[in-house]
């Protein structure tokens, strides 16, 4: 059985045809839309409009249109002083703690919050208790409850602290 010719590709974008594209060439696209997305090239309406076209893309010029008016390479197009700007500001957001401490996660932070208003709620009921009663105050409670979460949340706070140092 004879296979087909292929046709040659010629190096004008404008003549050639198009070619057919997999997954990976979708996801560099994907990638390439979502830096652009990232430095306020887009807004979110016009991001999320060409992702979608990019992973229904069938061929190359379909993904050609989609970053035609995009720079090829967004970071190399910043100008060398707003990236000094840029790296000034990042060495500013870090923790002066020590080089590699990072901040807590954002799911521990409201972890912790939530112990704190669950603490402070009940030191409040057990104050207006004793308070009530002619400053006859009752049996300490409240350690029962902060105790007992309070290890819990130390123990995620340095477990999160050693696997962010390991990475």
């Amino acid at each position: 059985m004879a296979t087909p010719e292929l046709p040659e590709r010629r190096s004008d974008p404008g003549t050639r045809r198009a070619a057919r594209i997999g997954d990976r060439e979708r996801e560099l696209a994907v990638a390439h839309l979502g830096r652009a997305f990232a430095e306020g090239r887009l807004d979110l309406a016009e991001y999320d409009e060409r992702v979608a076209s990019a992973y229904s893309a069938k061929t190359d010029n379909d993904l050609l249109h989609l970053t035609a008016d995009l720079p090829q390479n967004p970071a190399s197009s910043v100008a060398p002083a707003e990236r000094q700007s840029r790296t000034r500001d990042r060495a500013r957001l870090q923790p002066r703690g020590g080089a590699g401490v990072a901040p807590n996660p954002v799911w521990l932070r409201r972890l912790w919050l939530v112990y704190a208003g669950v603490v402070a709620i009940n030191l409040v009921v057990w104050l207006i208790i004793g308070l009530s009663s002619g400053l006859d105050f009752p049996y300490f409670w409240p350690m029962w409850v902060a105790g007992p979460w309070g290890v819990v949340l130390l123990i995620s706070t340095f477990g999160a602290r050693l696997t962010d140092s390991d990475r």
